[in-house]
């Protein structure tokens, strides 16, 4: 599988909000609700990881979710058509998504473990970009995930798409899991008050 990292830190484009308004769907708060979200309806794969991501006991909320069906941008494949899904993360523990390095990370744990797939038709790009968040008036980062497969035919393209994703998303949950649940502990630890020795034994 061939995967591509693109840090948009620094980019100009408009920068998405965290949550995004009226029309954000909290997965965490209101499980039943991703019956909302259209993609997640069409596709079983996407519905388990959308309800893995932000079950409970997961340090990763989503904070936007996307599928579309378009043209090829890969005239040399020899392939028409393909079918993309764009899942924008971010960390539950607020405080982590102001760390960029958190997130450079975990990109380059997914592109070395994803590069071992041989599936030819299928594509990721993983992006960190900034992101604002408002309740707490500070921009920090987000992790996009998207993955691209193509088809003589959109039926072709979403058909793959399906196994590429169902594929996919046991190792994206289990490497953003591993990494978040590595993050939360150093926070944790560094927030415990730290209990100065005493050179006094007790008798």
């Amino acid at each position: 599988m061939r995967v591509v990292i693109e840090d948009e830190s620094e980019a100009l484009a408009p920068v998405p909000a965290f949550p995004s308004g009226e029309s954000y769907i909290d997965l965490r708060q209101n499980p039943r609700a991703i019956e909302r979200i259209a993609p997640a309806r069409a596709h079983l794969p996407l519905r388990n990881f959308l309800s893995a991501i932000n079950c409970t006991k997961s340090v990763f909320t989503s904070a936007a979710v996307a599928t579309e069906s378009r043209a090829s941008s890969d005239r040399l494949s020899g392939e028409s058509f393909e079918f993309v899904s764009r899942i924008r993360l971010v960390f539950a523990i607020l405080s982590l998504n102001f760390d960029r390095i958190q997130y450079t990370e975990i990109m380059a744990a997914l592109k070395e473990l994803l590069e071992r797939d041989s599936a030819e038709s299928i594509r990721a790009v993983l992006h960190v970009s900034l992101c604002d968040f408002p309740e707490q008036d500070r921009r920090g980062f987000c992790l996009e995930i998207q993955l691209i497969a193509r088809g003589d035919s959109p039926q072709q393209a979403e058909v793959r798409w399906d196994w590429g994703w169902l594929a996919c998303s046991r190792l994206f949950y289990s490497v953003l899991e591993r990494w978040g649940s590595r993050s939360a502990r150093e926070i944790l630890k560094n927030s415990l008050p730290r209990v100065k020795s005493s050179s006094k034994s007790i008798k």
